[in-house]
C-alpha cells in the first residue's frame, strides 16, 4: 500500500520541542526515498515527526531515532504510541554516540547535530550502504555552510536548495501568508569509495 507523507502538524504531541513542519517533512521524506523495507536513522529527532513518518512508510524496515534531550525522547515515545509504530527504536544520546552499534542503513536524516556535524557524517558515511541517501536540513546559514564543507572529500554526489514555506491564514474575507523559517535541504547519495 502506498503511503503519502505529510501528517498534519497538529496530530503530533509536541510540547516545546522543535518539530520539522509538514511541508518540510514531505520534501525530506521524498528525498530520503524511504521504501517499505528501509532501515533509516533520524539524528536530532526532536518530537519524532520524521521518525514516525519513516516508520509508517517502512513497515518491513526499521527506524532509529537519536535524540539527546529526555523531554524530547519522552515526546517521541508518546508519538510512537499514538501512531501505533512498532518498528522504531529510540536512542537517548548525543550523536554520534548511539550510532556505533547500528548496522547498514538505507537512509540517514540529520535534523540536528549540536555542533558535531563532522563526526556524525563520519559515522553516517560508515553506516550508509552504497546508494544510500543522506538528507541534512539546516535552519542557520552556519549549519548550511558546515554541511557543504563536511561533504567535500566524502564519497557522495549531492545537491541542495533553500526552501521557504508560507501558509495561508484567513483574515476576514481575505487570505494572508504566514511565513515559516527558511530551511536548507541537502541530499547526498553515497558512491563507491
Amino acid at each position: 500500500m502506498r503511503h503519502f507523507f505529510g501528517i498534519e502538524d497538529e496530530e503530533f504531541i509536541r510540547g516545546d520541542v522543535p518539530m520539522t513542519k509538514k511541508e518540510i517533512r514531505m520534501v525530506v521524506m521524498n528525498a530520503a526515498r524511504v521504501e517499505e523495507d528501509s532501515v533509516v536513522l533520524d539524528v536530532g529527532a526532536g518530537t519524532g515527526s520524521i521518525s514516525i513518518e519513516a516508520a509508517i512508510a517502512a513497515p518491513k524496515g526499521h527506524v532509529y531515532a537519536i535524540e539527546r534531550f529526555e523531554k524530547a525522547t519522552d515526546l517521541i515515545r508518546q508519538n510512537q504510541e499514538k501512531f501505533g509504530v512498532k518498528n522504531l527504536t529510540i536512542i537517548e544520546a548525543k550523536a554520534p554516540e548511539g550510532m556505533e552499534d547500528l548496522s547498514e542503513l538505507d537512509a540517514v536524516i540529520i535534523g540536528g547535530s549540536a555542533g558535531g556535524m563532522g563526526t556524525i557524517m563520519d559515522e553516517a558515511t560508515r553506516l550508509l550502504k552504497v546508494g544510500g541517501r543522506l538528507v541534512v536540513t539546516a535552519v542557520t546559514m552556519e549549519t548550511g555552510y558546515t554541511i557543504l564543507k563536511e561533504l567535500k572529500g566524502r564519497p557522495y554526489t549531492y545537491e541542495g536548495f533553500q526552501m521557504q514555506v508560507s501558509r495561508f491564514r484567513k483574515a476576514g474575507p481575505y487570505h494572508l501568508l504566514n511565513p515559516l523559517s527558511p530551511i536548507f535541504i541537502v541530499t547526498a547519495v553515497k558512491q563507491e569509495a
